[in-house]
């Protein structure tokens, strides 16, 4: 991709049941990511200490960080769905399966153990 500095990073993805929108595959991922973000606040007032595999990350990122100086509010899992089901319904990002673009969030999925999900936030250019 034109300007990225890294590749895209690659993980698996499990789902809980079965999913049979892109609203529901939305929201899966969400509340995911909102439960790690909310596990990681809770463990940011022990002392921390880097890896080196994380120092050298940090490094090549141009921000090495141990985490937040101050313990951050935990993320609401619901309020954290509707912003990203708004979001998507302003176009602020596309949803691709398997190469295929997701137009609407109620549109049925097919997803396979090998099925590829690309989530592409769109940058707004200044001016433009």
């Amino acid at each position: 991709m034109v300007g990225r500095r890294t590749p895209l990073e690659r993980r698996p993805l499990e789902l809980v049941g079965e999913v049979a929108t892109l609203r529901g595959l939305i929201e899966q991922l969400v509340r995911a990511e909102v439960d790690g973000y909310n596990g990681r606040q809770a463990g940011a007032g022990l002392l921390r200490v880097l890896t080196e595999r994380e120092l050298d990350a940090g490094a090549a990122a141009g921000k090495v960080s141990v985490g937040p100086q101050e313990s951050a509010r935990l993320a609401e899992p619901d309020e954290a769905v509707k912003v990203a089901l708004l979001a998507y319904n302003d176009g602020m990002y596309f949803v691709f399966v398997d190469d295929t673009q997701i137009m609407a969030l109620d549109e049925p999925l097919t997803l396979r153990p090998d099925s590829t999900l690309l989530l592409l936030r769109l940058t707004p250019l200044a001016g433009g």
